[in-house]
């Protein structure tokens, strides 16, 4: 069985160890796990049949493809030759964005922090108008990065509204040209929990807290404990799981101060680091484990 590991070369340069990794536990399932890099890829149409080639040459297609990199056009068009793809195209798009996971979960029950979508040029006037600590988000953010808390200083002191300008100045700047999302500071005690799920089934939870900020990812500094869900924090998860046909993600909840889930967003190219910190689990054998079977069957 042949696989592609698709990356971007920044990230397969900061993954490498990772990437080894997958290819050694490919190799125990006799399964030739291959890297690709986006870079040297090259995929279109030609004469009305959709077309791939690898350093300038075609190539023949994989059994299946892992893209670990956020780009569902290229998920989609593989998708298109035959090629199953994980996780797919559908995933890929909606939970690199996430306006359109709020919007997408939204009629299903689950508690979730209020959100509001904004297009890029109205991000500053939506923070202007705000009377509370709020956060904006780029919509395609990821790793914590793109993330911004604005808190407003209603004095009228013309040192108050210059320093409000320029934090606001920063943020807009930061957040580039990503249209955005903008939510209320929620969760004082500056925790998050990320589910990893394979498939329809959960296979971990780790606990994350900030050591300073409000920002609690692991890449950012933040603390790391295995957390075992609930019957009922099982359920809001299986609700998740539901709408989807997920490969891997990581389901990202805020603990509320009533120690609540309240859902976040999910990464669909989610990061193992905290995983295997603490615990001994290893993902990545599960992961081709199941995809082999979803193959086979």
């Amino acid at each position: 069985m042949k696989a592609w590991l698709i990356y971007d070369r920044d990230s397969a340069i900061y993954n490498e160890a990772y990437i080894n990794f997958y290819i050694e536990e490919g190799r125990k399932l006799a399964i030739a796990v291959k890297l690709i890099l986006i870079e040297e890829l090259e995929f279109g149409v030609k004469g009305n049949q959709l077309f791939v080639r690898y350093q300038g040459e075609p190539v023949s297609n994989p059994d299946f493809a892992i893209c670990r990199s956020i780009y569902p056009l290229l998920s989609r068009h593989l998708e298109g030759m035959g090629i199953r793809v994980f996780n797919n195209s559908h995933v890929a798009a909606i939970c690199n964005d996430k306006a359109w996971t709020c919007q997408y979960l939204a009629n299903t029950g689950i508690r979730m922090v209020d959100t509001s979508f904004y297009r890029n040029v109205l991000g500053r006037d939506a923070l202007i108008k705000a009377s509370k600590p709020t956060v904006m988000k780029a919509v395609d953010g990821h790793g914590g990065k793109q993330v911004f808390l604005y808190e407003p200083d209603h004095r009228k002191e013309s040192s108050v509204e210059k320093s409000n300008s320029k934090e606001l100045d920063a943020i807009v700047q930061g957040i580039g040209k990503s249209d955005v999302v903008v939510q209320p500071l929620i969760g004082s005690r500056h925790q998050d929990l990320r589910v990893y799920v394979i498939g329809n089934k959960i296979q971990a939870a780790v606990l994350r807290t900030a050591k300073e900020g409000f920002k609690s990812n692991y890449s950012l500094g933040g603390e790391v404990s295995l957390y075992f869900l609930s019957e009922q924090e099982t359920e809001i998860v299986n609700t998740i799981m539901d709408q989807f046909d997920f490969g891997l993600v990581g389901i990202d909840f805020i603990i509320g101060d009533e120690g609540e889930l309240i859902f976040n967003e999910i990464e669909d190219v989610v990061g193992s680091r905290m995983l295997y910190r603490c615990s001994d689990i290893n993902i990545v054998e599960r992961y081709l484990k199941f995809i082999r079977k979803q193959l086979v069957d």
